[in-house]
């Protein structure tokens, strides 16, 4: 089947001139894509982001060292009223030995008492690090799996962004070969026009032969026009798809029979088991499977004590003026210790959690079998598709063949003046409805090989 499109595109078609613009193959303007989407630049910057997470995570298992200087000027310095005890006790004594004559002291007295300076300056060093935290580890194995999982969404949206530039990429192959068929059938057109006055000149044809060739001609330079224009159209496309400049020109190196050959595995499609691992969305959703997974077990240790040890050095410095080295000097302090944390109630925080993280598991498993449903769906769909797309394409280059063989014959009549133009003229319609019938068929054939390319993973 490849091998008869093939042949008769170089037949039949002719080729495409190539100008000096910037010109790509299939694979070439795929690459391009890939490296100019806007989409993909933002998943390369998710990926960025997901590194720098995993990171920001394991930093927080790593040891931390902080140093702190404070320093605190009392405008009023904090004090505590206390009873005067020194007074009574030294008159008690004085009474006692008769040193002075026993009289009554009236109600105890207070005075403001305090162990503060006006300045107090402090600094200090501490380590610390944490030592056990079950919840931690399993967080940094699930940061890691989310950098997994955004490197696959980037897979998917390659995965889509080839298959959008290979059909635009097909789409502008087909209308720029569609276009050639017309001028073709246009030089062919123009000789018959030019011989029909010739032979009207010379009283073996009427004026109404030549007004029939002269509406065909206008009608196919009409035709050509449009689609002329639906070749700019498809470049245009194509060119949205690549994130290519839509103001600059751009010329398709590789030709039809160059993918068809190129496609032709058919036989290997066939043969071949589904596979769902070879779905970039099924990956996607078994990595999301495997984080909830991870986001389970991770919740599960947070009902596990956490342990950190630090260790502290810090001097401080009280003084009436803090200028005055007579004063005294800086009063050292350090120490090292471990700090426990268990979580005994937390009001069902996590058992709610946990309770969530079954139902996205529940409901990733749902998306997994609906997904499988649809993949099956998709490779059968897309094998009858093909199949279909094949046989009318052989119909079509059969039929092609027969009104081309009929136009000829009809041609040769008319300039014999054995045969009408209103036959040239309807052996002519029906040759150009075979054409783009069979142009037709080439196209939907490549699109639905592609599609159960796609639909396999096998793109």
């Amino acid at each position: 089947m490849y091998k008869i499109f093939a042949l008769f595109i170089i037949i039949g078609f002719g080729a495409v001139n190539v100008s000096a613009q910037t010109a790509f193959s299939l694979n070439e303007a795929i690459d391009y894509g890939i490296k100019a989407s806007n989409e993909i630049k933002k998943k390369n910057l998710a990926i960025s982001d997901a590194s720098q997470q995993v990171k920001e995570i394991k930093s927080t298992g790593l040891p931390k060292v902080s140093a702190s200087i404070n320093y605190n000027h009392f405008l009023a310095v904090p004090a505590q009223p206390v009873e005067d005890f020194l007074g009574p006790a030294v008159y008690g004594i004085l009474f006692a030995e008769n040193v002075i004559p026993n009289r009554d002291l009236g109600p105890p007295r207070t005075f403001n008492f305090t162990l503060f300076q006006p300045n107090q300056l402090s600094a200090g060093v501490e380590a610390s690090s944490l030592l056990f935290d079950a919840a931690y580890f399993y967080g940094l194995r699930a940061a890691k799996f989310y950098k997994e999982l955004v490197n696959q969404e980037k897979e998917v949206t390659i995965q889509k962004l080839k298959e959008n530039i290979t059909k635009a990429y097909l789409s502008v192959l087909f209308a720029e070969e569609n276009l050639a068929v017309m001028q073709k059938n246009m030089t062919i057109l123009d000789k018959s026009l030019k011989e029909a006055k010739a032979m009207y000149q010379n009283g073996f044809a009427e004026s109404l032969d030549i007004d029939r060739l002269q509406l065909s001609y206008d009608n196919l330079s009409t035709e050509i026009e449009n689609i002329t224009q639906l070749v700019k159209i498809s470049k245009n496309l194509l060119k949205f798809q690549m994130n290519f400049p839509v103001t600059e020109e751009i010329v398709l190196s590789e030709d039809l029979d160059q993918i068809t050959l190129a496609w032709d595995n058919t036989t290997e499609l066939e043969n071949a088991a589904i596979d769902f691992s070879n779905r970039q969305e099924y990956k996607l959703l078994q990595l999301s499977g495997q984080l909830n997974d991870l986001d389970y077990k991770r919740t599960v240790a947070g009902y596990y004590p956490t342990l950190r040890g630090f260790i502290n050095a810090q001097g401080n410095l009280y003084r009436k003026n803090l200028f005055d080295n007579d004063e005294t000097g800086w009063i050292p302090q350090s120490a090292v210790g471990l700090a426990m944390q268990i979580p005994i109630y937390d009001g069902g925080e996590k058992s709610a959690k946990l309770q969530r993280i079954k139902l996205r598991n529940e409901d990733t498993e749902i998306e997994k079998q609906n997904l499988e449903n649809a993949i099956r769906l998709q490779v059968t769909n897309a094998y009858l598709a093909y199949t279909n797309a094949s046989k009318t394409l052989t119909n079509r280059q059969k039929s092609l063949e027969v009104t081309n063989a009929i136009y000829n014959k009809t041609l040769i009549k008319f300039r014999e003046g054995i045969g009408s133009s209103l036959e040239v003229t309807q052996a002519e319609s029906d040759l150009f409805a075979a054409q783009a019938a069979f142009t037709d068929a080439g196209y939907s054939m490549l699109t639905a090989l592609l599609d159960w390319k796609a639909a396999l993973g096998k793109l």
